[in-house]
């Protein structure tokens, strides 16, 4: 398996520590999507500074359940994880003007959601957080408490990407190494 793209410890503000109970909910529940082809695909599509789209619906899935746990939100975890993962599945460059949409920030839910509807049996909650995880950028609002906790998660790990206020380094190391144990059993 190919490394993640780390977001760089020496140049963040702080280090968020891994909690490895959140890392094996991820890999538990994104299984099927973190192995198939087109999610592996994402590595090959930047998305925010130096982190590939694959890298930052992890991250993404990861953020989102650790702000559930420190605010005691009661979550439909699995549809959480699995929405988080397909969040930017819009499976293109969007750096790419050529290929990529005209307008990729209010376009790229509606993609996302499409091409996952392709390849995955998706749920309603699901189908809400890939749809309306760029809220407020653009509407409609989040219908589900999963949909508006992954919004959050959604900026706070692109902003971080960008600016580097903190390094998720030691828990995308722990998430890979998760992943890789997943991929060979």
């Amino acid at each position: 398996m190919q490394h993640l793209l780390l977001h760089r410890k020496e140049v963040a503000f702080f280090e968020i520590e891994p909690v490895e109970s959140i890392a094996e909910k991820v890999v538990k529940y994104g299984k099927d999507i973190l192995c198939s082809e087109n999610m592996q695909s994402e590595r090959n599509f930047m998305q925010h500074g130096v982190t590939d789209c694959f890298t930052h619906s992890v991250c993404v899935a990861y953020m989102s359940l650790k702000i559930a746990d420190y605010f005691h939100i009661s979550i439909d975890t699995k549809s959480m994880v699995r929405g988080s993962l397909l969040h930017d599945f819009f499976l293109y460059d969007w750096h790419d003007k050529e290929k990529a949409p005209k307008f990729h920030t209010l376009y790229h839910p509606i993609v996302a959601l499409k091409n996952a509807e392709q390849v995955f049996d998706l749920n309603p909650i699901e189908k809400d957080i890939i749809r309306k995880h760029m809220f407020p950028l653009c509407f409609p609002f989040p219908k589900y408490k999963e949909s508006w906790v992954i919004t959050l998660a959604d900026k706070c790990c692109a902003a971080s990407e960008i600016w580097h206020f903190y390094s998720l380094e030691q828990v995308i190391l722990m998430l890979e190494n998760k992943m890789n144990l997943l991929l060979h059993t």
